[in-house]
């Protein structure tokens, strides 16, 4: 008995203690794999995620190497464009031509306006003419307040080589900068197009920059490296490009765009649609094109204000 005691006294004093240390280094085991699966699926993730970006950033140069080899285009623009809480729809008949000679018809609303814009040609304005009487012809400044009514961008900055560049630009800064979702998927078809669909979705944010001397919304957009009408959108107390004062600050949001859909052809590689929300949620703007012929060899006359095909009449100056 007292053997059998002191054995069994042993044994209680000795068993759990080598039970705690079992438990303990099964404990410390499974640590150890957890940490060790944390540590892969951690990889994984950033592999994944370096995987997704290198497509998405092949495909943006697939776009931009596809566009090199554009030198013409034609064909129809849908626009819709937020102005206040309106979002205006427009579509638009239009030809391009590299260096850069742009002509637009409005077929709704404003049916039978139209512009010409030819960099470096008639004092680099655009000649424009509104398709309703009393109808005269007439030379804007692209970035005037009359040529921009109603329109986020100046001519200057018509087409797909400049919707490929904003669209890029917020992707790869998304990117560069890790705060944004981005994703790529099969885009389905548009206007008989399949595509490829890139999405980007980022936190609202921003910072302030204080206005300089002279400067106009046009010159602050430039220098903080964002778009004019994007600042302006997002900060209601400035009226226009010329509303603002040595020493204000100004909102300037970090993205063009807070989420966006960018859709690419798999046939063409072309940006053929682009979505855009602002900062509060709503549709910013949405360009695509119902119709587009690529390269199909447009002459001077195309872009000629005299063309009798064309409804201009005599230039006054403005």
């Amino acid at each position: 008995m007292t053997l059998g005691a002191g054995v069994g006294a042993a044994g209680r004093d000795k068993l759990p203690a080598e039970g705690v240390r079992g438990k303990r280094g099964l404990a410390l085991l499974f640590a150890a794999l957890l940490l060790c699966a944390g540590t892969v699926g951690a990889q994984a993730l950033v592999e994944t995620r370096a995987s997704k970006n290198a497509r998405i950033e092949a495909l943006l140069e697939q776009a931009a190497n596809a566009m090199a080899g554009v030198y013409d285009y034609r064909g129809t623009l849908v626009k819709r464009e937020l102005f206040g809480d309106e979002l205006l729809q427009q579509t638009i008949e239009f030809k391009f031509s590299r260096p850069f000679k742009v002509y637009v018809k409005y077929i709704e609303p404003h049916a039978g306006r139209e512009a010409i814009y030819i960099r470096g040609v008639n004092r680099n304005r655009l000649r424009a003419h509104k398709g309703s009487l009393p109808d005269v012809a007439v030379s804007l400044r692209p970035h005037g307040a009359i040529a921009m009514a109603y329109n986020h961008h100046p001519i200057t900055s018509f087409g797909l080589e400049r919707m490929l560049e904003v669209g890029a630009r917020n992707i790869r800064k998304a990117i560069t900068q890790g705060d944004a979702t981005l994703r790529v998927s099969d885009g389905g078809a548009v206007h008989g197009e399949p595509t490829w669909r890139i999405d980007m979705e980022s936190k609202a944010g921003g910072r302030y920059v204080t206005v300089r001397n002279s400067e106009t919304l046009w010159d602050l957009a430039r220098r903080v490296e964002q778009d004019m009408y994007v600042i302006l959108h997002h900060n209601d107390e400035i009226d226009g490009p010329a509303g603002i004062h040595e020493g204000q600050r100004v909102f300037v949001p970090n993205y063009y765009a807070s989420r966006g859909e960018y859709f690419i052809g798999k046939r063409t590689f072309m940006m053929v649609k682009a979505k855009s929300w602002d900062h509060n949620g709503r549709l910013y703007e949405s360009y695509e094109y119902p119709t587009l012929e690529l390269n199909p060899g447009l002459e001077a006359r195309d872009f000629d204000h005299r063309n009798k095909d064309y409804d201009f009449m005599v230039v006054n100056q403005r």
